[in-house]
């Protein structure tokens, strides 16, 4: 088989339009991601993506700076959006007390040793201070989730040239990216990643839930919805890819313009993920431990993770999932016995975040030895193994 015949299946919309080799992209896992992860996978030609929800705008550009220090490819950096919907919540919001999980929450400080905060911090930081840095900085790529970015910040995006993607778990989501929502036709997007429900991490969702599908049922309803016409913008397929064969089914049965890839590359030497989060997920199948799932419990906002003390006993202190505040609020309220855990691989009060396949991604990096580039490549010759080329 020929170099060209390569080049085929590794040639889609997105890689021509984002200048990269390959339509694989390491996702924006917050918390995992640093300049030497995000520059590897650019360098070996997919899209490294720094998750920088949580970031405060000041170390977002010293990241971005020493990201561009390791690699002059693309790269993305993602950002937390807002549930416009739901009205940022306030100082004294951010103060009260609620109820069974505050309760929970408390027991387990003392239990650890943890001082009771004297006051609570949002978790994420101003959007609009880190819009201001990606703009300044040029980022030629910026993801989104949880929501949609206002109409100004789109524009000012695209005034300078930034192609940006957004995340769907339902195909009403990815209808209001792409501008085929009748009650708002403006396109909030170029490209989407479809997520599915194996991905590790927070759900993107930002409608209203409804049902949730596999990544393969979502990235091809998408496909379908438009038939026989072509979905409009690029669909990029999120959640328990973990293989060649994984990327190969998506590019070639599912129709998706490319992959993206968290739990994987979490797992490669680079990464920042805490060494006893590590342990946890190469692990998980010796072990026996129980699946991931989704839960709202520790962040209030749906999310897959392992099962660990920390998840259930905040489930089982509400009656309802209700109960438990929203994301702003739940997450700076859980954050404090997170970072302790994590700092001292306290394992049943971390958050273990991850995709529902971590087993196979597991094996597939060789028990997390492989570096960032020797994963890519492993899975591009196992995709051109797919494709029978030598």
């Amino acid at each position: 088989m020929t170099i060209a015949q390569t080049i085929k299946w590794a040639t889609t919309e997105i890689t021509k339009v984002i200048h990269i080799q390959y339509p694989i992209i390491q996702a924006p896992c917050a918390g995992h991601t640093n300049a030497d992860l995000v520059a590897a996978v650019s360098n070996a030609g997919g899209l490294g993506s720094l998750g920088a929800g949580m970031m405060p705008a000041p170390e977002l550009r010293e990241m971005i700076r020493e990201i561009r220090k390791r690699t002059s490819k693309p790269f993305a950096v993602n950002l937390f959006c807002r549930d416009r919907a739901r009205p940022k919540p306030s100082y004294t919001d951010l103060q009260r007390h609620y109820g069974s999980t505050d309760d929970v929450l408390n027991e387990i400080r003392s239990e650890l040793n943890i001082p009771i905060p004297t006051e609570y911090q949002p978790r994420s930081p101003p959007l609009e201070d880190q819009v201001n840095v990606l703009l300044e900085e040029r980022i030629p790529v910026v993801s989104f989730t949880f929501g949609l970015l206002s109409d100004s910040h789109l524009q000012r995006f695209w005034s300078v040239g930034t192609y940006l993607i957004g995340t769907a778990t339902t195909v009403e989501e990815a209808f209001v990216l792409a501008g085929l929502n009748h009650s708002d036709p403006t396109r909030k997007a170029d490209a989407i990643v479809a997520q599915g429900l194996e991905a590790g991490g927070h759900r993107g969702s930002f409608l209203k839930e409804s049902q949730q599908a596999s990544v393969k049922e979502l990235v091809m309803a998408i496909a379908n919805s438009v038939q026989p016409r072509k979905f409009p913008i690029p669909v990029l397929a999120a959640g328990g890819i973990s293989s060649g064969l994984d990327i190969y089914s998506a590019l070639h049965d599912w129709k998706a313009d490319g992959v993206a890839i968290g739990t994987l590359f979490i797992l490669a030497t680079e990464s920042s993920t805490p060494k006893a989060h590590k342990e946890y997920l190469l692990e998980a199948s010796k072990n026996k431990v129980e699946e991931t799932k989704i839960t709202t419990a520790i962040t209030g906002k749906s999310v897959r993770s392992y099962p660990n003390q920390l998840m259930k006993r905040l489930e089982h202190a509400v009656v309802d999932t209700n109960d438990i505040p929203p994301y702003d609020i739940q997450s700076a309220k859980t954050r404090d016995i997170a970072v302790y855990a994590t700092q001292h691989g306290i394992k049943e009060y971390m958050m273990l975040l991850s995709g529902a396949n971590a087993p196979a991604a597991a094996e597939y990096s060789q028990n997390g030895t492989l570096s960032a580039a020797e994963i890519l490549n492993k899975l591009i010759l196992d995709v051109n193994k797919q494709y029978d080329i030598q």
